[in-house]
Parts: C-alpha cells; sequence; structure tokens
C-alpha cells in the first residue's frame, strides 16, 4: 500500500503536467468548419424580443487565429414563433487555453453580444459551450467536419 501511494505521489506532477497542456496549439486546435448544435432556454437581452425555448443549428467556422465567422444557422424560438433561416452571417472571437477551455463571444449587433464559456478537446474535433449571459439556459456542442491545415 505504502508503494502504491509513492508511486502515485511520484508520478502525479507528470500526470499534472501533461493534462494542463493538452491544448499546446490554443487558438490554433479549432481550425476549420464546425457543425454547432444549441438547445436551452434564452433570456438574457442577446435574444430580445424572443423569450423561452430555443434550438439553433449553424456551420461555425473558426480560424486557428482567434476569429469565427457563423456563416450558416437556423434558428428556432418559441416565444413569440421565430425561425431565422440562411443567409445569416455572425462573427466574433474565441480564445483557447492550454487546458482546453476558453472562451467565445458572437456579435450580434444591434443586440448584445453573446458570451460563452467551451471546451475544446485536445484533437479539436469536439466543442463543448455553455452560455455565461444572464437569463440564458443553453449548451451547445459542435464537431468539425473539415481540417484545414
Amino acid at each position: 500500500m505504502k508503494s502504491l501511494f509513492l508511486l502515485t505521489l511520484a508520478l502525479a506532477p507528470a500526470a499534472l503536467q501533461a493534462q494542463s497542456q493538452q491544448c499546446i496549439l490554443q487558438n490554433a486546435v479549432l481550425n476549420g468548419a464546425y457543425v454547432v448544435t444549441q438547445t436551452g432556454t434564452g433570456g438574457s437581452p442577446v435574444w430580445a424580443p424572443f423569450t423561452g425555448p430555443v434550438a439553433t443549428m449553424g456551420r461555425y467556422v473558426f480560424d486557428g487565429l482567434g476569429n469565427i465567422q457563423v456563416t450558416t444557422v437556423t434558428i428556432v424560438a418559441a416565444n413569440p414563433p421565430l425561425n431565422v433561416t440562411p443567409p445569416i452571417v455572425v462573427n466574433g472571437t474565441y480564445t483557447v487555453n492550454r487546458d482546453c477551455t476558453g472562451s467565445l463571444t458572437l456579435n450580434f449587433s444591434p443586440n448584445p453580444n453573446g458570451h460563452y464559456n467551451l471546451i475544446a478537446s485536445p484533437d479539436g474535433r469536439q466543442i463543448m459551450m455553455i452560455s455565461t449571459d444572464k437569463g440564458d439556459v443553453l449548451v451547445a456542442t459542435g464537431t468539425r467536419l473539415e481540417r484545414r491545415d
């Protein structure tokens, strides 16, 4: 038992260091087109005048440098009823930290910007996001469609 404890103690710093450097490419880990779906409840000024259940699906293009463009999006909201389909383009920015956490901001001018915390998979194939705007309860997942090198 004592030897297991000592082995764990000896290996822990290396494991923690490896874990904290999962996304050493940082912003470049997200590069290319992703399909992103989002569901939940919109209640912040970002969604005004719509409140209540929301579902979106879009094509998000990350440039690997911290810029994002949503080139196609379908939005369905329930109160009042809304169904927005292309063409719509939304620009924004993102940051990925070395531990694969980060943030994303979508510019919805003239409405307020939408803000999200994100986690990217170390290979950049998957993204998980949650809205941080007061009044929103929204989660999103994204899967890379293509890779640009």
